[in-house]
This record gives C-alpha cells, structure tokens and sequence, in this order.
C-alpha cells in the first residue's frame, strides 16, 4: 500500500513540529514519534480511523498524547493512503477537507 502525504499535511505537519521542538523541549521527538506509530497502525489497519467524512470517505485518528487529529483518505482499489490534514484536536474548530 503506498502511504501518501498531501502538500498541505506536510506543511502543518513542519509548522507543528517546529513549534513541539520550541516549546516542548523535554519532548521534542513526541510529535514525531506519534505520526510514526499512526502511520504503521495506518499500515497494518486503513480502516482503523473512525469516520470524519462520508465523501470519500475521510477517517480520522487521535495522536492522543499530543493531542492532534490526523485526517486521511483510504483507497482500497488503489491501494493507497492519503494523509490530508493533521489539525490540533484541542482547536475550536476543525480543518476544511
């Protein structure tokens, strides 16, 4: 299965990072680690997110101790994934997919 990052995913996901690193310094790699432990829970499970969006359909999945959601899309006719967005679950609103 190829595991695909959007352009827009891979910007919040630096702009994220480059603020965990300044201001979580006793934890700079957490952020990381977790998209890590996603992507082969994603791997091993497509299906493990709970559904966000039926047009798609777009799941989501919780980085539970940095608190983030990461949205994505599963194909399984084209046996890829696509992370769309990884959004701060703690925000007052939630990302336009």
């Amino acid at each position: 299965m190829k595991f695909l990052v959007s352009k827009r995913a891979r910007r919040q996901i630096e702009r994220i990072q480059k603020w965990w690193v300044t201001n979580r310094p006793a934890a700079k790699s957490l952020f990381l680690d977790e998209l890590v432990a996603a992507e082969e829970a994603l791997r091993a499970n497509p299906e493990l997110g709970a559904i966000y969006l039926e047009r798609g359909p777009v799941r989501r999945v919780l980085l539970p101790r940095t608190h983030h959601l990461l949205f994505y899309r599963y194909r399984p006719t084209e046996a890829d994934l696509t992370v769309l967005s990884v959004w701060g679950a703690v925000r007052g609103r939630l990302p336009l997919l």
